[in-house]
């Protein structure tokens, strides 16, 4: 007896049933329903509209507001220039808190969130560093003690997202880019930047 025959030959209750469970099974397996951390991730990414994302209803606006920041900030270096930049991520990291730590691994895929971060971490190591190799004394430039905790907590979400390699090697990017830094070595940048900075003595606030 074939499988048509043998369809045909099952009560109509059961036929049912068993066409609609293998319905079901397809829509699931092509539509998976959405899970909790798709749910959050998606609910951040509404969040971020305009921010981290381009809003399409602000036509005046070509970019994301968090790209402009970071542009305006890079060209005039200085901290009027860079005060929404710096205002504008400790919103964007305290929005985070959409996310539940079960969820970062899925979280950390979003490639503008890892953009962000590594970026404005980077600039705020040039910035600190300034047009010269500064003397350990002076490594934190401008910066504030707000500055400082920002760039502190900036530095912790690379670590729980991405981990302490991921760090490592941006920093290490960063290194040979920062002026008159070719003729130094790698140990001698790490304790004259920023990075060497103790952020324990920088509480988030």
């Amino acid at each position: 007896m074939g499988i048509y025959q043998l369809l045909l030959s099952l009560p109509k209750t059961l036929l049912v049933i068993l066409v609609l469970g293998f319905a079901i099974i397809f829509i699931v397996a092509n539509d998976p329903p959405h899970n909790i951390c798709r749910t959050q991730i998606n609910h951040f990414k509404s969040v971020q509209k305009g921010t981290l994302y381009r809003d399409p209803k602000i036509k005046t606006r070509k970019k994301p507001l968090l790209s402009i920041l970071i542009e305006n900030c890079k060209k005039y270096s200085s901290p009027g220039s860079c005060y929404g930049l710096f205002s504008k991520m400790r919103t964007f990291i305290g929005d985070f808190k959409l996310i539940a730590s079960d969820c970062y691994k899925s979280f950390s895929f979003i490639p503008e969130v890892k953009g962000a971060l590594l970026s404005v971490y980077s600039l705020m190591i040039h910035l600190a560093w300034g047009g010269t190799p500064p003397k350990h004394y002076d490594k934190l430039g401008w910066f504030s003690e707000v500055d400082i905790s920002l760039f502190c907590l900036i530095k912790k979400q690379i670590i729980t997202l991405y981990g302490k390699e991921i760090l490592l090697n941006q920093e290490q990017k960063i290194f040979r880019k920062l002026p008159g830094a070719k003729t130094m070595n790698l140990s001698a940048i790490k304790e004259t930047a920023i990075v060497s900075e103790n952020c324990s003595l920088y509480p988030p606030l």
